[in-house]
């Protein structure tokens, strides 16, 4: 280190977040790196520099752990669970379709990182974030007893998203998020009661006290009764009630009397069509009539005149 006679040791676990075999892998001998002093401890008059690589940006030197969280198993009571709301570093040990199981470092618990947690936006697949014996940046958002155990064993649930994976900068620095998702962690499956086809009808309301609604449903200071399920008393409000007509069956119920008055008003006028041409035509038959009466009344005048005309020549003979 410049500056210093003493040299530091770098863990192969300080190295990189990722799982490195080979200290060649990451750095080559001569190298220049940034480094920070994460342990330092007189043993035999002699002081041991412990350093880590990745806690440092390469880039510029920017610290990524300021809040020195522990990497390895540096904490007091590895059994013991973290406290609510911190932010720590651990290691993907599984991948599930619903989320990751994360290693915390220091602790022997795991945490379930769910998969609506792992990033700001939509995972469909946490292998596409992240792979098994990856580092990540999580907080705690949620330390419940897990009522599948009877040893007193808890369940940790962890935030990605409420991290920033470069530097371990807690992006929910007032927890409002992060209180959230502690009050669903909190709940039981008993505290969500299961609902079943026809509680509703024996269900009391825990509000008014009244039965057949819930309370989610319930107008405060209002009782409700269940109606009694007797023919008669049904058929009687039935009858009572008027017959509903929706908009739709009143539109056409329209349509078809505006059909029928069109009908009826087109064989109307076909009637009074008829009509017409028989009065036309009993009139021409009676005019025809008349005609040939006084022609054949001529007819006779004429030869009643010759006949006298005859008679009157006979006498002068």
């Amino acid at each position: 280190m410049e500056g210093y006679r003493s040299n530091g040791l770098i863990h192969i676990s300080q190295l990189s977040n990722r799982r490195v075999e080979e200290a060649e892998e990451v750095v080559q001998v001569g190298e220049e790196v940034f480094v920070k002093v994460v342990k330092v401890q007189e043993e035999g008059g002699r002081v041991k520099i412990g350093l880590s690589l990745k806690d440092v940006s390469q880039d510029n030197g920017r610290d990524l752990n300021p809040s020195n969280q522990p990497s390895r198993g540096n904490v007091a009571n590895p059994d013991a669970y973290p406290t609510l709301y911190t932010v720590h570093q651990g290691n993907v040990v599984s991948i599930r379709d619903f989320g990751v199981f994360v290693k915390l470092n220091g602790y022997h618990a795991q945490g379930l990182v769910h998969i609506s947690q792992m990033a700001k936006w939509k995972v469909d697949n946490p292998t596409d974030i992240v792979d098994v014996g990856a580092r990540v940046w999580v907080k705690v958002v949620g330390v419940t007893a897990d009522p599948k155990r009877d040893d007193g064993r808890k369940k940790l649930a962890l935030s990605m998203k409420l991290v920033s994976q470069d530097d371990g900068e807690d992006l929910d620095a007032s927890n409002i998020e992060a209180e959230a998702l502690t009050h669903r962690a909190r709940q039981t499956p008993q505290d969500s009661k299961r609902i079943e086809l026809g509680a509703i009808l024996n269900v009391t309301c825990t509000k008014c006290g009244g039965h057949g609604h819930l309370a989610t449903q319930c107008f405060t200071g209002k009782k409700y009764d269940l109606l009694e399920e007797e023919d008669a008393k049904v058929t009687g409000v039935e009858e009572s009630r008027p017959p509903v007509v929706e908009a739709g069956d009143a539109t056409k119920k329209k349509k078809k009397k505006k059909k029928k008055k069109e009908k009826k008003e087109k064989k109307d006028k076909k009637k009074k069509k008829k009509k017409l041409k028989k009065k036309k035509h009993k009139k021409k038959k009676g005019s025809s009539s008349d005609s040939d009466s006084d022609s054949e009344e001529g007819n006779d005048g004429k030869t009643a005149s010759i006949e006298k005309a005859r008679a009157i020549l006979a006498q002068l003979k």
